[in-house]
């Protein structure tokens, strides 16, 4: 395959990125967030979750369909003539024989164990197979690269892609709802407008008062109130409190709003107050030594458990002239096909790889690659994660710095990247992986203008 020669951005995109690149940010105020760890894990190890669908959704949401996926990111599905399991009821799988060639059952480890969502089946070949609510779970044959969905309706539409839908089975008052909120790390409750919900661990009868440091708790925490007539449900019980406001209380614990949080989706009562956290239902997998942390400028980014910013290499499309890292996120296949190819042992000097452990596992968002030199390293969403050897604990130097981007027309593994001089090398596998990924909406693909560092957002 030949490459043809690109070159780097206009000037207004360069200026634009060495300015950005030129910030320093201040340390961030600690906003690691602080839901229970009680709560159940959305996949257990080597089950990921996988964003699907091309483009942008309508309207400027950020709300994209997940599917659960295996260790290398392909789709799973579910066959409608299973036998569901639940209760006194076995999980029966059907797809067996033949079918089991082009439907391979989603294998679980010897030592893998039940979950909440989650069980094991015993195969009759002896296998064990991961079932999500009961269902056994299967990867299709013919997808060929991650975020594809082409079983999906197969068999008259009884192959269906594993959908990651919290909400499903959950009974909820009126007044509530279920939401995605990466920067708490989670699905989690939320009003019907959007607005986190956050649960209080003190005296659910005696209203808010005080709070540490003398800080004004009753006027930044208001009582998520319910209707005069309403009902429990489900896990949600009705509070009447001291004050005779009746509040929502979930799993026994009283429900608050943060008036910080003025638009849907944020989270800015994480950490002004021990006794509260977000109300989640559903975590999602995060490294032992990785949180979530606001750092001035930037918002809420990830970061390890030192204070180091994390950042991955991303790339600008030909043209244009602004990139904006929180919305404009490189597609998940894109950041698998790049793979540790963008950062070899030089760059890594100046960018360190975030090290994952010799037995870590891919699991919800988070997936493990394999370095050169046979180390571990951890990705996020596809792409491999680093820190900056010039940030200071809660920095991010590194935000916006790039390189512009010269791939001669050469074969694959010969190109280069300015200044760092990593290869963007392809194997076999990868190199008609990109000819897929390359063929429809992802065209702009690997046909970079120049790749930057940036800070990695939930």
């Amino acid at each position: 395959m030949k490459w043809s020669t690109v070159l780097g951005l206009g000037a207004v995109g360069v200026a634009i990125l060495v300015a950005a690149g030129m910030q320093r940010f201040w340390p961030p105020r600690d906003h690691a967030s602080n839901a229970v760890t009680a709560t159940p894990s959305a996949t257990p190890p080597g089950i990921t979750m996988q964003l699907v669908g091309r483009g942008k959704p309508a309207g400027g949401s950020s709300t994209r369909q997940i599917v659960f996926a295996d260790a290398r990111g392909m789709t799973l599905y579910t066959y409608a003539s299973d036998t569901v399991g639940g209760g006194a009821v076995q999980a029966v799988s059907a797809c067996v024989g033949d079918c089991a060639k082009s439907w391979h059952p989603a294998l679980a480890a010897h030592d893998a164990g039940a979950a909440t969502d989650w069980s094991v089946l015993r195969r009759a070949d002896g296998s064990r197979q991961w079932c999500y609510r009961g269902a056994p779970l299967y990867g299709f044959a013919g997808d060929e690269v991650p975020g594809d969905i082409k079983g999906q309706g197969s068999g008259s539409g009884a192959w269906r892609a594993a959908a990651f839908l919290p909400e499903v089975g959950i009974v909820l008052p009126d007044s509530i709802a279920v939401r995605h909120l990466p920067d708490a790390g989670g699905t989690a409750l939320v009003s019907l407008e959007g607005l986190t919900l956050y649960a209080f661990d003190g005296n659910p009868a005696r209203p808010l008062s005080g709070c540490r440091d003398g800080a004004d708790c009753a006027g930044s925490w208001r009582p998520f109130e319910a209707g005069a007539i309403a009902n429990p449900v489900g896990d949600f019980t009705v509070i009447t409190r001291q004050d005779g406001i009746t509040q929502w209380a979930y799993r026994s614990h009283p429900l608050y709003l943060f008036e910080g949080d003025r638009k849907p989706g944020e989270v800015k009562g994480v950490g002004a107050d021990a006794r509260f956290h977000v109300a989640l239902i559903r975590r999602y997998f995060m490294p032992a030594d990785a949180s979530i942390r606001s750092i001035t400028g930037l918002g809420n980014v990830l970061v390890t458990r030192n204070g180091a910013t994390l950042y991955e290499r991303d790339r600008i499309k030909p043209g244009e002239d602004n990139h904006d890292f929180h919305s404009d996120h490189g597609p998940p296949a894109l950041g698998r096909l790049y793979g540790t190819s963008t950062c070899d042992a030089g760059c890594a000097r100046t960018w360190p790889s975030y090290a994952a452990p010799a037995d870590a596992v891919a699991s919800g968002y988070w997936d493990v690659l394999t370095r050169p030199d046979g180390r571990k390293q951890w990705a996020y969403k596809g792409f491999a994660l680093y820190s900056y050897s010039g940030d200071a604990p809660g920095e991010a130097r590194g935000n916006d710095r790039y390189e512009l981007v010269r791939i001669d027309d050469v074969g694959p593994g010969e190109g280069t990247v300015d200044e760092t001089h990593a290869p963007l090398q392809l194997s076999a596998r990868d190199e008609a992986a990109y000819m897929k990924f390359t063929a429809g909406d992802n065209a702009a693909g690997i046909g970079v203008g120049a790749l930057f560092w940036h800070a990695v957002v939930p």
